[in-house]
Order: C-alpha cells, then sequence, then structure tokens
C-alpha cells in the first residue's frame, strides 16, 4: 500500500509570528547544556511547546523528545500546544511527570533492583499505612514511657521522605523534620528497615522509590545509562527551580550521551524548600562552563504599575532579571494599613463587594496569606455578608482535625450529650480507642440526665490497664470554666502541645493555628458564644458551594496559589513575624520569604491590594499595653513611588 505523508506546512516564519525576540531566541538558538531563565507571566509554557515544535519540523523523532513537567495537567497541556503548533501528532513522545517518567523507566528494568515489573506503586495512604505496621512492631517492644509520645506514621513517614528527597542521612532528615526525635534514631532505623523489608515482600514502591531507585539505577548500570541516555536526543524540564537533587541528577544522567538539556525556570519563585526542592539547583546548572542562558523577561499577564513593584521586590541574590509590561496601564498598586485583623477582614470583605459591584466576577478575585489561620476573621466576614467564597488553602480553618481537637473539648464542656465531641476528646488519650471511648460517652451522658458533671462521671469510670489520670487531671482544671482561651490554653500546654508535635510532621504551622484560634477566642467572655459564631460561619460556607457555577471569591495560601493568575489579588496579613513567616526566620529563611512574597504579588493582573496591620501585628494590644512589633517588613523596602498608600477609617 502506496503511504502519502503529510508535511507541516509551517515554516521558522510561522514560529516567528507567534512569540517576541526573546521567545524566539530561546527556542531556535538553544543547543546543549541550556537553561531559559522565565520571568513570571514571561510565556515559559510556549517557549516549551515551541521547542518541541521547532525541533519535530527539524526532522526530530519525538520519540527522541523526553519532557518531564511537575503535574499531569501541565504536560498534557504543554503536549496539546506541541501538537497543534507541530502539525504532528507526536507519537512516541514521553512527557509527563517525574514520577511517571521514572515508572516507566523502572517497568523496563525493575529485575535488576529485584523487583518483578508489575510492581504496586503505593499512593501516600498505602505507604502510611505500611509504615504504621512497621512502626507497630518496633514500639510494641518499648516501655511505656517511650511509647507516650512516639511519632506517629505520617511524622515517620515525612522523615523518610525527606532523606531520600535531599540525598541525606537519616540523622540529617530527623534534624531537618524534628530535632526532638533524634535520641529515637536507632528505633527509626529498624522501623526503616522493616518498612523496605514489607515493600519488598509485597512487590512494592512508594512514590520516593521511584525517584530513588530510578537514580541509582542510572548511576550504577552504565549499560542501562547509556541505552536510556542515547535514546533522548533533547531533555526538557518546566519548573527547574522546584527540583530537588534527585530530580536534577537524573536528567543530567539521561541527557549524558547527546548533551541536549533544556531547562526552564525561575529562582526567584522556588518556595518548596520543605519537600527538598534546591533552588540552588540554578545557581549549580548555571555553573557550568558550557551552559547557555537565555532570558525571557516580557510580562503578558500584569499591568506595568504592578510588574514595577515586581522589579522593586526580586529576591535578593536571585538571577538579575528587568520584567517589562506589555499591558495596557492600570491603578498603581496599593498599599493598605488596618488596625487589626478583624478590621482587615472587614475592608477586604467590603472592598470585594464594590469591586464585584462593577463587574468583575467574583472568580477573577484572590486573598492570598501566608499561612491558613490568617484567613479565619476574613472568612466569618465573608459569611457575614454573603460573598460566596472557596478555600484552596486546605479545609476550613475549623474543619481542620487539630483545630476540631480542641473544640470537641469545648463542645463537651457545654454540652456533654454532644456524643461526637466527647468520643473524639477521649480517642486523643493512649490506650482509648473507638469501643471505650464510645462506653464512656455513654457513662457521660447518663451522668448528665442525673445531674452529675463530665469530671465526676468519668471519675466513676473505670477500664482494665487504661490510665485515665490524664484525662481526670485535665477536666479538673476546666470543668467550670467558661471562658474558652482559658480552656484551650490550659489544654494545649498540658496535653495537646505534645500530642501535636507527636502526631503531625507539620506541627509547627498546626501551632500557629492554636495560636491563631486562641487569639480569637480571647475576644470573647463565653464558651457557647465563641462555638455559635463558629458554627454560624460553618453553616453559611455549606450552603454556599451550591453556588460555585456561579462563581467565588478565592482564599488560598501563596503556596497553592503557585501558578495561578486573577485580576484582582489582595495578600493579606502582610506583617513581621505573619508575612514574613516568623518560624521561617528563626529557621534563617529570610531568602525562601522574599520569594513567597514574591510569588503572591506576581498572581495579579490588574488590581493589586497589600494590606497590614497598624502596629505590625494582627492584634494591637496584649492587656492593655499597645504592642508594635518589630522584625523584618517587606512592605518598608518597597519604593514609595510605585504604590498608593491607603488607611482605613470609620465613617
Amino acid at each position: 500500500m502506496k503511504k502519502y505523508k503529510l508535511g507541516s506546512s509551517q515554516t521558522l516564519d510561522d514560529i516567528r509570528e507567534y512569540l517576541d525576540d526573546e521567545q524566539f531566541r530561546a527556542v531556535t538558538e538553544s543547543q546543549g547544556h541550556v537553561i531559559v531563565v522565565a520571568g513570571p507571566g514571561s510565556g515559559k509554557t510556549r517557549v516549551v511547546t515551541h521547542k518541541i515544535a521547532y525541533l519535530v519540523r527539524r526532522g526530530m523523532k519525538p520519540s527522541s523528545i523526553l519532557l518531564v513537567t511537575f503535574t499531569r495537567a501541565a504536560a498534557r497541556e504543554m503536549t496539546e500546544r506541541a501538537r497543534l503548533v507541530s502539525n504532528s501528532n507526536l507519537e512516541g513522545m514521553l512527557a509527563g511527570t517525574f514520577h511517571h517518567v521514572c515508572n516507566v523507566l523502572l517497568r523496563k528494568y525493575a529485575r535488576k533492583l529485584g523487583y518483578e515489573s508489575n510492581f504496586t506503586i503505593l499512593d501516600a495512604d498505602d505507604a502510611q499505612e505500611l509504615v504504621n505496621i512497621a512502626r507497630s512492631e518496633i514500639v510494641e517492644a518499648l516501655d511505656k514511657s517511650e511509647k507516650k509520645f512516639f511519632p506517629r506514621a505520617s511524622v515517620i513517614q515525612s522523615i523518610f521522605s525527606y532523606m531520600y528527597n535531599t540525598l541525606s542521612s537519616l540523622e540529617g532528615a530527623i534534624e531537618s523534620i524534628n530535632p526532638r526525635f533524634l535520641p529515637l534514631k536507632s528505633h527509626l532505623e529498624r522501623i526503616l528497615d522493616k518498612y523496605t523489608e514489607l515493600k519488598r515482600k509485597q512487590n512494592a514502591l512508594d512514590y520516593d522509590d521511584l525517584l530513588v531507585h530510578t537514580l541509582h539505577l542510572l548511576e550504577t548500570d552504565e549499560g542501562v545509562r547509556n541505552r536510556e541516555s542515547e535514546k533522548y536526543r533533547w531533555v526538557l524540564v518546566d519548573e527547574f527551580q522546584d527540583t530537588n537533587i534527585v530530580q536534577y541528577k537524573i536528567v543530567e544522567l539521561l541527557s549524558s550521551v547527546h548533551g541536549n538539556l533544556m531547562v526552564v525556570g525561575d529562582d526567584a519563585q522556588s518556595i518548596y524548600s520543605f519537600r527538598g526542592a534546591r533552588f540552588e539547583n540554578i545557581r549549580d546548572f548555571l555553573e557550568r562552563e558550557d551552559t547557555k542562558v537565555f532570558k525571557i523577561q516580557t510580562n503578558y499577564r500584569s499591568t506595568p504599575e504592578i510588574v514595577e513593584l515586581i522589579n522593586a521586590i526580586r529576591p535578593s541574590g536571585s538571577i538579575p532579571k528587568e520584567l517589562r509590561s506589555a499591558r495596557p496601564s492600570g491603578p498603581k498598586p496599593a498599599i493598605v494599613t488596618t488596625w487589626d485583623r478583624f478590621e482587615e477582614a472587614q475592608f477586604v470583605s467590603q472592598r470585594i463587594g464594590e469591586l464585584i459591584q462593577d463587574g468583575i466576577p467574583p472568580h477573577e478575585i484572590a486573598v492570598l496569606y501566608r499561612s491558613h489561620s490568617h484567613s479565619l476573621e476574613l472568612q466569618m466576614q465573608l459569611d457575614h455578608k454573603g460573598i460566596p467564597y472557596k478555600l484552596l488553602s486546605g479545609p476550613r480553618f475549623i474543619e481542620a482535625a487539630h483545630v476540631k481537637d480542641i473544640l470537641a473539648l469545648l463542645r463537651l464542656l457545654v454540652n456533654p450529650k454532644d456524643t461526637l465531641a466527647v468520643v473524639r476528646f477521649l480517642k486523643l488519650f493512649p490506650g482509648i480507642g473507638n469501643t471505650y471511648a464510645s462506653r464512656i460517652a455513654t457513662a457521660i451522658e447518663l451522668g448528665a440526665d442525673e445531674g452529675l458533671d463530665v469530671l465526676e462521671s468519668v471519675k466513676a469510670f473505670s477500664i482494665p490497664r487504661v490510665d485515665l489520670s490524664p484525662i481526670i487531671n485535665i477536666l479538673k482544671e476546666v470543668h467550670h470554666s467558661t471562658n474558652p482561651a482559658e480552656v484551650i490554653d490550659m489544654f494545649y500546654s498540658r496535653f495537646y502541645g505534645d500530642y501535636l508535635e507527636s502526631t503531625y510532621p507539620d506541627y509547627r504551622s498546626r501551632r500557629q493555628d492554636v495560636e491563631r484560634l486562641l487569639e480569637i477566642a480571647g475576644r470573647y467572655k463565653d464558651i457557647q458564644s465563641f462555638l455559635s459564631d463558629l458554627a454560624v460561619a460553618e453553616r453559611v460556607d455549606i450552603e454556599s458551594q451550591e453556588k460555585e457555577k456561579d462563581g467565588r471569591v478565592l482564599l488560598s495560601t501563596v503556596h497553592q496559589a503557585k501558578g495561578l493568575e486573577w485580576r484582582v489579588v489582595f495578600v493579606i496579613s502582610v506583617n513581621p513575624g505573619d508575612f514574613p513567616s516568623g518560624l521561617s526566620l528563626m529557621d534563617g529563611k529570610l531568602d525562601e520569604e522574599e520569594r513567597i512574597f514574591y510569588v503572591a504579588v506576581t498572581r495579579a493582573k490588574d488590581i493589586l491590594y497589600l494590606v497590614k496591620q497598624r502596629t505590625g501585628r494582627y492584634s494591637p494590644y496584649r492587656g492593655n499595653v499597645l504592642v508594635v512589633r518589630r522584625g523584618d517588613d517587606f512592605l518598608k523596602k518597597i519604593p514609595s513611588e510605585v504604590v498608593e498608600r491607603w488607611e482605613v477609617t470609620w465613617e
């Protein structure tokens, strides 16, 4: 059968039509070891897709191209765009996330690593369950004092994951995640050995294994390395600033034969060090003598006024670049000063209402913050005004597990017949599971009918080999209290602080949530009114879910918002210790806080508000004393000529 081959009618001039000068040079002049430094909103996706199309039109087989991205959605989008531009179906091109690419590779060579090719990939929950099995076997042999606050499986899994993704020792990973667990190193080593043994027995790999086993294979087996690297004449990597050391080494090895490796990224937008990402990968890449550097600096997202601010806050030490806006002029960004966080919430909610009335769709408005806990007052204020919103930053504040744990104690004090709250509270303590918690809850409910308070009911209960004294001691101190802040503070200091640290890998950010809850509770005189206000906000939020098709304002942490954009952006609580985060400053990570702030500002297309509190604190008073927080203040570093100053006042 005669075959008739369709060729692309597009020429170099056709490519030129869709690219600016810097993009065009990056596509057509790049060869060898190449880095494209892509400023925010500069069209990096267009560069990657047109590079693929350019290579295919010059006769390269799609199977000779490897595209590595950080999300499946990005891989699909880039591949589809490249198909359209190249007039090719790109059959045979491998494109996907690092984990996808490593999975494809390991299926071919699994037996070299002692696995069968039909190995199972454990998702996060499966992996944690297996860690828990290994943990249980080791912890069972420990004495009671060692067991009490031994880290949960989720914490242990985070230590193992950090160790793998940073190529550090177990001791180094413990030091980074939580030095408190260094005395348990020998126990954690045994759990790691057991976890590894269980995976091998089940012919299973977790997500981290996909990366580290691929790296081990490429580093130790020259035949495999040469065979795979010979196949890929070009390796393209998106979001290179978010790669960890393992991923960097993998793409270097896969491009070692032909030497054509193009990475696209911006070190100023590297904000995932807690996952092991290294913005230093860009610096290491640049240090090679044969590296060619292309900068794309035309910003197609933001107005000239916003771009001027972006240039003014470029993180210190990042690769120099000067963005130019391709957009029409708009209003200057505004620095808005409020008295406290409640006034901040009132300003943001009122201004959002005005913008919606002016014709801006709600889904084109976003409120960004450094920590999810900073959004609580705003959630309540938006609920009060009936403005629909959705959260990209995680569950509603009061739906987070650690917040619900604390609220459970408050709820049982107000209503001992609240069985859900009673059971949740009781299960926090060692030796009490669903069965015992339900039996005690029933006794408390019956006692309430007879006029007994919670403490009396628990004291009258006994369970063989289970010590109820920790519960009794806490209830002794709080069962007559009506002050919500007092109860929360006592519960946290006597018990829940240690529980939090031993249960959650991200205990420090959750501790900040508890501090925020304590701050809010301090404004209430009784538990009932505090819980009622939170409950009303929760009901309104559930009802507003039905309005999603009509568009909703987005509330999000900066980390969750990366890669997205909106016409209007509010960045709230830009106070010393809040944003930049006090925890990060204690760890000497001001540079990362600068990058997070940079990412937040660069999400705005037309209108930008940076909101702060007058005293640099979310709550100006400590007792009767006005407190001004000092420290690193991002807003003081912004040149006055690039912003407007707003001050919120009352009529």
